[in-house]
């Protein structure tokens, strides 16, 4: 395995290793995670173990089975740079010779501290001061705690559709799923408010399909505004907005130029913390180096994760030297911190994934490779009309699947999922009703292997069409 290859398929996954591996699993581990086959078996009656990732370099991953995928998911887009690029491998080898575990916030390693000089060069405007973590969830709560500490307001406006994390601070903003949260609602900061998000294929506000862009983001900055001067509207304890610059696991929904502006207007006028989740479609996804970069927009807060540690789970919330002051000066002992805050090992390969980023130049390279993925699929979209819409930026791309003209196809995506997956390329569903085809491979991806991607996607959209 080279990381360029394309699908070699041995045994038709799931294959018997891999079934044996999740059977043993499933005695340990949750029944809520492991289960989630038997529900995909009864949705699509499908077989629908998963496999058991043994290897990945580059774009491909091997199974338990032998094997080899293409994959088109970057693993949740941690994967930017492909899987086990060798200059961050390297760092990670190098660092476990010297140092694998610090003191965070009491004793730093000297690997921290040049780590967070590195994020702060490459973040927009003064993003300058951090507080790491090792999810996307820390890096929501710390900026939610953020918000609080410079407003002493502990309202926030969220987005429906919006993911940013299951951990309570974040969960309590997320508007993914009514199912995620209806368990926890007692346990959650109930003044979170949900406004819609700007979708320009689903509008909001009853408003009809192929409304100007432009008219659906005004429409939503225009209600938001409202809602925040109404004397009668409950928001006078609104202290942050949360939103991602692309909605990711919502769908890949690409908000109306100049939406982000219009909330940076907002919260400037209302004296609100603006914190920007780009933990999916940072560190070059979109074709920029941050996807508020599209709009010259800088947020108070900015939280990045996923792609931030190479493949080490790492995160941040990155603010302004203005709004982290609001902390105050330490009193003693840190109001917030963790065992594990800027781990050496974590840093390290952070770092040279930071470095590789701009060595390389993947921006553009990206965007480049972007715009072939997406004129690709609205080819195929211009055949099919299942294929309601094709959106997104650079390599973070949704295709939706519809019914009927616009109705949710979300057994649609369960069907390519496991067609592909049988095929050799592997792809998530995304999306509130699931009938997105979310598409975030390696900026790695050969040509080649998106041609063989694109064969097989047209191949089984094909079938698709027949059987409806």
């Amino acid at each position: 395995m080279d990381g360029k290859q394309l699908p070699q398929i041995v045994a038709p996954p799931p294959g018997p290793v891999s079934s044996a591996w999740v059977s043993r699993l499933a005695a340990t581990e949750c029944p809520a995670i492991t289960a989630r086959r038997a529900r995909r078996k009864t949705e699509t009656g499908v077989d629908q173990d998963p496999i058991v990732w043994k290897a990945a370099l580059g774009a491909n991953v091997q199974d338990v089975d032998g094997n080899i995928y293409v994959d088109l998911t970057a693993a949740f887009a941690v994967g930017g740079l492909g899987h086990r690029h060798p200059r961050v491998v390297q760092a990670g080898h190098d660092q476990l010779d010297q140092l694998i575990h610090a003191m965070g916030d009491v004793y730093p390693s000297d690997v921290k501290i040049a780590f967070c000089e590195r994020l702060a060069q490459l973040c927009p405007g003064d993003l300058h001061q951090s507080i790491l973590g090792l999810s996307g969830g820390d890096a929501i709560s710390a900026a939610l705690k953020t918000a609080v500490m410079v407003t002493g307001k502990a309202g926030v406006i969220a987005f429906w559709g919006g993911y940013h994390g299951l951990d309570y601070g974040a969960l309590a903003v997320t508007g993914y799923k009514k199912s995620f949260r209806e368990p926890f609602l007692p346990q959650l900061n109930s003044r979170v408010r949900h406004f819609p998000y700007p979708d320009p294929f689903r509008p909001p506000f009853g408003l009809p399909a192929g409304t100007d862009p432009a008219d659906v983001g005004r429409a939503v900055l225009h209600h938001l505004r409202d809602a925040l001067t109404h004397p009668a509207s409950g928001l006078e304890d609104i202290g942050a907005i949360v939103v991602e610059p692309i909605q990711g696991r919502g769908g890949e929904v690409v908000p109306p130029e100049g939406f982000l502006a219009g909330l940076r207007e907002i919260a400037d006028e209302f004296g609100i913390v603006l914190i920007f989740d780009e933990i999916f479609s940072g560190f070059a996804r979109t074709g920029r180096m941050f996807a508020c970069e599209h709009e010259d927009v800088v947020p108070d807060i900015m939280c990045v994760g996923k792609a931030l540690g190479g493949g080490f789970p790492m995160s941040a919330a990155v603010g302004t030297p203005k709004i982290m002051s609001g902390w105050g000066n330490s009193k003693g002992e840190a109001i917030h911190t963790s065992t594990f805050l800027g781990n050496p090992l974590g840093a390290a390969m952070g770092l040279a994934a930071l470095n590789v980023l701009t060595d390389e130049d993947w921006p553009p390279r990206v965007a480049e490779f972007g715009d072939r993925m997406s004129n690709d699929l609205r080819g195929v979209m211009a055949k099919h009309p299942h294929i309601g819409d094709v959106r997104g930026r650079g390599m973070m791309i949704g295709v939706e699947f519809v019914r009927d003209g616009r109705n949710p196809d979300g057994a649609a995506c369960l069907y390519l999922m496991e067609a592909l997956r049988r095929d050799g390329y592997l792809v998530l569903p995304s999306g509130i009703h699931g009938n997105v085809l979310g598409l975030s491979p390696p900026f790695v991806l050969t040509h080649e292997q998106w041609g063989g991607f694109m064969q097989a996607f047209e191949k089984h959209v094909e079938i698709l069409g027949r059987d409806r």
